[in-house]
């Protein structure tokens, strides 16, 4: 796969941002930098020394630079590089000098400490150092004062915007994850297709207001309105343009494991209501189902609709998303159907204790499918609203699982196990759902 310049990170506590990936930026694109100059998230830095040793910029100035992208949403230093974008080279000995120099200012002269990245980088021949600066969880200081990044430059905190900072910052840390914001977002970059059936008349007349009492608009530390983790999901047409992983990866396979071969596959994505639709049909389409005369036809599915349905949602509602790199995975194989959602139970949840206690990790976006109406998902026959927080999720699961196929689901941390019908000699198997009949004899 090729070369991409914007990832998704999320940092320490949890909040998502896009950010130029510095391990991987390409020559080009630092060329480019210098020539575009600075900006909100960009300093360029002139460094002088005598011999190895450091001369300037002073280490109050070069702590102040720090300060004042990680009070504001990061950022970077290109450190040898002149104000007009020129690299002004050093010796590997000066670029260790320097990398000394910044890590030791950021863990001992800011306060509280700063976890910044430092890399070594050549262009044309010439070195440099860039150092990355993430965005700060609080407050952060030297010698009693604080910066701020405004445009290309910084500015000094003064009055009461530094205690109004460190209050911002210090809410920030207790909120659910799927209630931060998400930068780069705005009230326009929800979709109202999907979320005026959410709001009220009096909502609806002060949509920003009604979205924001919702949780699916907040505003950031700067006071810009962004979309929220749950926003983008719920409320966007495609939510993994800015969370990549937000998707489901449904297979079919051949036999009882990953080795047999693929039957069948499909990647999910779009808002999370329309991922737990396009899951529940997948798994709905490729099972099969067994009929008997009896002399009426009755049909028995592989699995439970409903159970398959409660799964899903499950999944969708109460995975986490602050974890990269991991999708949720409905996988179908002969003798079973595994639904994989990445994280730990929330909470204080056990899996002993799943059919009798309810906790959420996404508070919004449980709350927000509990007014989002099913419409004709399969499996929602008896459900008004995707979630209705009544705690039966889990018992539906496990009863019609038994019922139908004489077992109990498995479930372990992260993945439940829905049993496959053991059809009888009897039976005849329809393969692929009831709207496509192709019959065999059940051996």
């Amino acid at each position: 796969m090729g070369y991409v310049l914007y990832v998704t990170r999320l940092n320490r506590r949890g909040q998502v941002h896009r950010r130029d990936d510095l391990l991987t930026m390409r020559d080009e694109d630092i060329r480019q930098r210098l020539q575009l100059g600075e900006d909100s998230r960009w300093e360029f830095k002139r460094v002088e020394f005598s011999g190895t040793r450091f001369a300037s910029p002073s280490r109050d100035h070069l702590a102040a630079e720090m300060i004042a992208f990680a009070n504001a949403i990061g950022g970077r230093l290109l450190m040898g590089v002149t104000d007009g974008g020129l690299l002004q080279g050093m010796t590997r000995e000066q670029m260790t000098t320097l990398n000394n120099l910044v890590t030791e200012l950021s863990t001992d002269a800011i306060k509280p400490a700063l976890r910044i990245n430092v890399h070594h980088r050549e262009l044309d021949g010439k070195a440099f150092v860039l150092v990355e600066v993430p965005r700060g969880e609080s407050l952060h200081e030297h010698d009693g004062r604080s910066w701020i990044r405004v445009g290309a430059s910084k500015r000094r905190l003064i009055g009461d915007e530094p205690m109004r900072l460190r209050q911002r910052r210090a809410q920030g840390r207790h909120l659910w994850f799927d209630e931060q914001p998400v930068a780069g977002t705005g009230f326009d970059t929800l979709d109202p297709a999907l979320w005026v059936p959410m709001l009220t008349a009096e909502g609806a007349a002060e949509p920003e207001v009604g979205l924001a009492k919702l949780a699916l608009l907040a505003s950031n530390d700067s006071g810009v309105q962004c979309a929220t983790v749950a926003g983008v999901l719920l409320c966007t047409q495609c939510p993994e343009q800015w969370l990549p992983n937000a998707a489901i990866t449904a297979t079919l396979y051949r036999g009882t494991d990953r080795t047999t071969g693929q039957v069948d596959s499909q990647e999910i994505t779009g808002p999370l209501q329309r991922q737990i639709r396009a899951a529940v049909s997948f798994a709905w389409r490729n099972m099969r189902v067994a009929a008997r005369e009896t002399p009426a036809r009755i049909n028995m599915p592989q699995y439970s609709e409903k159970a398959i349905f409660e799964a899903v949602v499950n999944a969708v509602a109460h995975r986490d998303y602050s974890i990269r790199g991991s999708r949720i995975r409905l996988s179908m194989f002969s003798d079973r159907l595994e639904i994989q959602s990445p994280g730990t139970l929330p909470n204080s949840l056990t899996i002993e204790s799943m059919a009798l206690k309810q906790a959420t990790r996404n508070e919004a976006i449980a709350s927000v499918m509990g007014r989002m109406g099913v419409d004709d998902t399969p499996g929602s026959a008896d459900r008004r609203y995707f979630m209705e927080r009544r705690g039966d999720g889990v018992p539906a699961i496990i009863r019609k699982t038994r019922e139908l196929s004489g077992r109990a689901p498995k479930y372990r941390l992260g993945v439940i196990w829905l049993n496959a019908t053991r059809f009888r000699r009897s039976y005849l198997l329809c393969f692929g759902g009831a709207d496509r009949m192709a019959f065999a004899s059940c051996s």
